[in-house]
């Protein structure tokens, strides 16, 4: 390709072979991710977020109108430090070259230059020897010698043998990559993403083409060997989009600098992404929502889940359930579950269940929400990017999702399934046909069955079991919480509030809510649910139980304490429940949920 201008048509085909390159070798690259976290997912992020820009920018002939869109989408769908380092770098060139149809060399060099100064310039403290070096370093290539070259081919040829020689050089520039003799996996991302463009314009191909296309380039594809272990400053890699102009940029660093690290701030005049590794991700978006910025999507990954399983998954089954079920934070990491967060939307703010919306800022939320708030299933493209990493930690993944009667969550799973045609036979969704800590109980088992060694039917079959024989039956303080929600007729609801009855809910075998009895006290309610237990544990006994509540501790260790004595064994989960559940049950509403023996 001997072009001296290049149109939007151009710029988008070379950016789609960039990206695919990456596609390509996305797991290679996620076996050298060791900075700044061992979690193995810089390829799976960088992956998604170029590939979301291929798939979703609008192509034209018109450059600005192609640069614009790939920028707007970059900012949107970007994930992991380096996928937002990357968008931020889009975005920068997108400014610089507003209004511009098509562009030459001249105008090439001004983008990459303001570009690398944006992306430097969105990360609170920038570290060498990652892919801003090989950016700056490609950068700098460009301004100082585009005059010398006169096709695009040519030039992008030269500035790519400077960015791979900077890659070799990052293993010197940081302790962490000298260690473990490797390169910088998000350096490596963008030097592929580079080859990539090449090999469209110039059919350039450095080394052997066939060898390059299925192992990276550079050093060892091999998975890194943990031989120390690593020592995580913050747990969660939290991610909010604001709609919100840039201009805020230095008073959200202000506001949010102190709770982590990792802080990267990026956008345009109409959003602003966020970036930070934090222990409470939910402490970020309480302050921001409280200084009145909307929170219009959020990530979190659990970082320390991702760098145990990196370092040595207890099963070959992978285990993935979403945030109804009820299982204590230790227990998720312990087992190795895996969650999908639901959506907790109040007024123009959206929230991630259990992550960024939690029993310590839903009071918050409540009271800051002008319309109660509602609940969505969880994004689709959450799951895909979920499934993506972890298809490439286990050989098989189950997923267990709320009742589908109460929820679009399955229907979620299933359409993020259809992505991997070809993976399908590796995944299998189950409806639990449950909720809350009866959804709990059926994957607590199964994901101790699999970290057992046992078969992927075995642990099916199990499943199935427990799913038809276990109950849920939750003593709710007022119906007041059910009638805001929606989940009770108004007229009927506001009957029963003013009467001060307390309710008994539980789930038929369909899985939709069901009233299992009715009591004018707490007190009666409690032992109407004593009794339906006894009667069961006589006639059929019980193998396992939980314990879940709804910010009322208090009557949760009376429930263990009065249940333990019944059933002679302690609950195996005692844990507060879902926002999501709580919006609908209420504060103060505690359950008992029991597996009969089958």
């Amino acid at each position: 390709m001997t072009k001296t201008i290049l149109n939007g048509i151009d710029f988008y085909n070379i950016f789609k072979s960039g990206a695919e390159i990456v596609r390509l070798n996305k797991e290679s690259l996620n076996r050298i991710n060791v900075f700044p976290v061992r979690d193995g997912d810089t390829g799976t992020n960088l992956a998604i977020t170029m590939g979301s820009i291929a798939d979703e920018a609008v192509v034209s002939e018109d450059f600005d109108i192609v640069i614009q869109s790939m920028a707007d989408v970059a900012l949107e769908n970007a994930k992991g430090n380096s996928g937002i380092i990357f968008a931020s770098f889009l975005g920068g060139f997108s400014s610089a070259c507003r209004n511009l149809k098509t562009i030459n060399l001249e105008q090439f060099s001004h983008g990459a230059q303001f570009a690398m100064e944006h992306a430097y310039a969105a990360v609170s403290d920038p570290i060498e020897g990652t892919m801003l070096t090989v950016i700056r370093e490609w950068a700098n290539y460009i301004k100082f010698n585009h005059e010398s070259h006169f096709i695009f081919s040519e030039l992008l040829e030269a500035a790519y043998k400077k960015a791979y020689q900077t890659l070799e050089d990052t293993t010197e520039m940081l302790e962490v990559l000298k260690k473990n003799k490797v390169v910088d996996s998000g350096a490596k991302g963008f030097v592929m993403f580079l080859e990539g463009i090449n090999r469209f314009i110039g059919d350039f191909i450095h080394g052997n083409e066939k060898e390059t296309q299925s192992t990276p380039i550079g050093h060892t594809h091999a998975k890194v060997a943990f031989t120390e272990h690593q020592s995580l400053n913050y747990r969660y890699c939290t991610e909010v989009l604001l709609k919100d102009s840039i201009k805020i940029k230095q008073e959200v660093e202000k506001l949010i600098k102190a709770m982590g690290d990792s802080v990267i701030v990026t956008g345009n005049d109409r959003l602003v992404k966020i970036h930070i590794h934090t222990d409470h991700p939910d402490l970020i978006t309480k302050v921001l929502s409280e200084e009145g910025y909307k929170i219009y999507k959020s990530k979190v990954d659990d970082m320390l889940l991702q760098v145990q399983v990196e370092a040595g998954a207890k099963s070959t089954i992978g285990i993935l359930t979403d945030s109804i079920a009820d299982i204590d934070e230790a227990q998720l990491l312990m087992e190795q579950i895996h969650m999908i967060p639901l959506a907790l939307i109040a007024d123009d703010s959206t929230y991630l269940d259990k992550l960024t919306a939690t029993k310590d800022n839903l009071s918050s939320i409540l009271n800051h929400s002008k319309q109660y708030p509602t609940s969505s299933q969880a994004e689709v493209r959450f799951i895909r990017s979920k499934l993506e990493w972890l298809l490439g930690q286990y050989e098989q993944v189950v997923i267990f999702s709320v009742a589908k009667a109460l929820s679009g969550t399955y229907t979620s799973f299933e359409k993020a399934i259809d992505f991997f045609p070809d993976q399908k036979h590796r995944i299998t969704l189950v409806d639990t046909k449950l909720n809350s800590g009866a959804q709990g109980l059926v994957v607590l088992r199964a994901a101790k069955m699999a970290n057992a060694g046992k078969h992927l039917d075995e642990i099916l079959k199990q499943s199935v079991s427990d799913i038809s024989n276990t109950t849920i039956l939750v003593s709710l303080d007022t119906f007041k919480y059910a009638v805001k929600s929606g989940r009770v007729p108004y007229r009927i609801g506001r009957l029963f509030v003013m009467m001060k009855a307390k309710p008994i809910m539980s789930l038929n075998r369909e899985g939709h809510g069901i009233a299992s009895g009715l009591a004018f006290s707490r007190a009666a309610a409690n032992m109407k649910i004593y009794r339906r237990v006894k009667k069961v544990l006589k006639k059929e006994g019980i193998s396992q139980y939980s314990i879940v509540h709804s910010n009322n501790p208090e009557l949760a260790g009376a429930y263990k304490k009065l249940f333990e004595e019944l059933i002679g064994f302690p609950p195996v989960i005692v844990t507060e429940i879902s926002a999501i559940t709580a919006i609908h049950a209420g504060i103060g509403s505690v359950a008992i949920a029991f597996t009969r023996k089958g």
